[in-house]
């Protein structure tokens, strides 16, 4: 598989987050996976809710952010174990999530599993429309001295936009909510991670306000801050 056929941006997830909501015969738990070291192992149930047998396929992709963008890339560094299943009706599968990489944890790695359920190949022949459902999963391993999340706040101008960055120098990522600029909200509910020594960014409508204090909510509590004007 060549390089560019397996990355994949913020904009192409949210599409198979929304085409999977409209699926309910295969579920996935937990919905978010963290691993502390020793430890380089962990477990993902599927569970198929309906009436037919269930074709599932798990992948793993390394997950860095680069200019306020979401990538996923082919790694071999950790495996999902096995990759294809087929899960009966009303039965439970376990996939067995495993780092494979020999050197140890630095900080925080982060990675996102697909998982999907594979159309009926006999419906799609009769012409029936398959919906099938897709999760992506965050996944972390993270080492005993890997830094909690350090947020820093800026404005940014781009091309005739102006943007609302969060800067994470710490190891470990942030997930955000509820965000607000001058308390006018930004992001409501989940806005997405900041992955460690990383940048997101979300853009803003209308003109900033000379008051750039920021809110927001973490796993860990709320947050504020104010932004530097760049």
């Amino acid at each position: 598989m060549s390089h560019a056929a397996t990355v994949v941006t913020a904009a192409t997830l949210s599409f198979w987050l929304l085409t999977g909501a409209m699926a309910a015969s295969l579920s996935v738990s937990p919905t978010k996976l963290e691993i502390f070291s020793p430890q380089q192992a962990g477990a993902l149930t599927l569970r198929n809710m309906g009436e037919k047998a269930i074709t599932g396929q798990v992948r793993v992709f390394a997950w860095r952010q680069e200019n306020g963008e979401e990538i996923l890339e082919a790694t071999d560094a950790v495996v999902a174990s096995p990759p294809m299943i087929e899960v009966h009706p009303g039965a439970d599968y376990t996939i067995r999530v495993v780092r494979a990489a020999q050197a140890p944890v630095v900080g925080e790695e982060a990675y996102r599993l697909v998982v999907d359920e594979v159309p009926d190949a006999a419906a799609r022949r009769n012409g029936v429309i398959a919906l099938a459902i897709r999760y992506v999963i965050p996944l972390f391993f993270d080492s005993p001295e890997a830094g909690q999340a350090r947020l820093a706040w800026s404005l940014a101008h781009r091309q005739g936009k102006v943007f609302l960055t969060a800067r994470n120098d710490g190891d470990r990522r942030a997930q955000l909510r509820d965000i607000s600029l001058a308390g006018k909200p930004i992001a409501r509910g989940l806005a997405g991670y900041v992955l460690g020594h990383s940048s997101a960014l979300w853009e803003l409508r209308g003109k900033a306000s000379k008051d750039r204090s920021v809110k927001a909510v973490t796993e860990d509590g709320p947050v504020s801050g104010v932004a530097d004007a760049q």
